[in-house]
């Protein structure tokens, strides 16, 4: 049956995203049709995120919500982190599920689909392991997500991707460097490389000379125009991936470095690896090497046993560090994560007043990035038309949203502008 339409809904991270993506490139390439209505579609997928508790519920209530939505005679996949997590009892929990997968088996997709035709609770939800090569049907033209690495081989204590996701796996280099390759030839404006942990890419690899930097650096000799990254984490972030970035005008002069915890005792139960004078030390060195770079972190506000004293030295550290911004959640507890066992659980009252605080200094706090650089402006690749009319925004070079008058004809373009003033995660210019 030629011309066949799916739809697909995703949850979480940016390396979610890029899979589906791959899923849509996939079945693209097997003759169906993307849609953006469920109730077109053949073939339902939702690509899930299991970080926290509401990613989960969130999904469950969208399976609900589109059973008088969809056609009779179409099937919906759950793939992703909640499908590799909960496995087969997600058909206990939810009867609109036809069938699952996992998190590394996006090729199977077509084969359970046509499978769930004709038998119930179809599922395949194998161990993380490798990598698939798949196609992509990125969603823009200017902009890509390139994955260098999946899965993670950290424990930190209150974090479910190790179990979904599979230990560190750094994907070949030739196979990274022929799609950046391939990405630049098509004239794409800005690359951003993916992983659980980027800069602990080449940790698997035995070849001495291969780690982060080196693929920053080889990737920013490509010819790309823009070169980022994302998501660090503090324990890998070496000096000579500062030294490179600051190298090379083309590499955005951003790092989202999760914290979690201003509290030494916080960060040992959740078993981070690293320690608050070890973390401002990376934040020293960052800034040393380059003063204008716009650091952003994670902070989780009431992980189990937090006092409020373990609270205050957070709020103290985002004082010295002055981030570019933060994204700060209350503790979501994950099952079978060692957090979730713990006792000293702080009440879910007490976990929103800290959340709120946390916001609250960090309009007071917010560091002003670039000021002052490039005679106070500021190069802004335009992703898009803003919700303001007449308004489009997109990420300069430190990775902050701006937004200024324009129009479509600016999309995927790159232009120059007067630097704004901060105003919370995104800022305003004048063209």
């Amino acid at each position: 049956m030629a011309n066949k339409k799916v739809f697909i809904e995703t949850w979480g991270c940016q390396l979610n995203y890029h899979r589906s993506e791959k899923i849509a490139g996939t079945l693209s390439d097997n003759e169906y049709n993307i849609v953006d209505n469920p109730g077109e579609a053949d073939l339902i997928i939702f690509n899930t995120c299991a970080v926290r508790g509401k990613s989960e519920e969130k999904v469950l209530g969208r399976i609900g919500q589109i059973k008088g939505e969809r056609r009779e005679d179409s099937v919906l996949g759950v793939g992703g982190c909640m499908a590799q997590h909960l496995g087969p009892d997600l058909f206990k929990i939810s009867d609109g599920i036809d069938f699952i997968f996992g998190t590394s088996n996006i090729s199977e997709i077509i084969e359970l689909a046509d499978k769930a035709k004709k038998e119930a609770n179809v599922h395949s939800i194998p161990d993380p392991d490798g990598f698939e090569e798949l196609p992509a049907l990125r969603n823009q033209d200017h902009f890509a997500w390139v994955t260098i690495a999946e899965g993670c081989s950290n424990a930190c204590s209150y974090c479910i991707v190790p179990q979904v996701r599979g230990p560190l796996r750094s994907r070949p280099p030739k196979q990274i460097l022929e799609e950046i390759e391939h990405l630049v030839q098509e004239n794409y404006k800005e690359i951003q490389l993916l992983g659980q942990n980027v800069n602990a890419f080449g940790q698997d690899i035995d070849e001495e000379d291969i780690d982060f930097a080196w693929l920053l650096k080889k990737g920013a000799e490509m010819g790309v125009p823009r070169i980022s990254f994302t998501t660090p984490h503090p324990g890998d972030l070496k000096v000579k991936t500062l030294t490179v970035m600051r190298e090379h005008p083309n590499i955005v002069r951003h790092i989202h470095l999760p914290l979690q915890s201003g509290s030494n005792r916080v960060l040992q139960i959740m078993n981070r690896g690293y320690t608050r004078e070890e973390y401002l030390e990376k934040i020293e060195q960052a800034r040393s090497i380059d003063p204008q770079v716009n650091i952003t972190t994670d902070i989780i506000v009431g992980h189990p046993g937090e006092t409020e004293k373990d609270f205050q030295k957070t709020l103290d550290l985002m004082k010295r560090v002055n981030f570019g911004s933060i994204y700060v959640a209350q503790f979501s507890p994950r099952p079978d994560t060692l957090s979730a066992s713990m006792d000293d659980h702080v009440p879910e009252e007490e976990k929103k007043k800290r959340l709120q605080l946390v916001l609250d200094k960090q309009k007071k706090y917010s560091r002003t990035v670039g000021s002052g650089f490039n005679d106070g402006s500021t190069e802004v690749l335009v992703e898009g038309m803003a919700r303001e009319d007449g308004k489009v925004y997109g990420k300069n070079e430190f990775g902050k949203t701006v937004t200024f008058d324009g129009n479509k004809s600016m999309i995927g373009q790159f232009k120059r502008v007067k630097y704004p003033a901060p105003e919370g995660k995104t800022c305003k210019a004048d063209i």
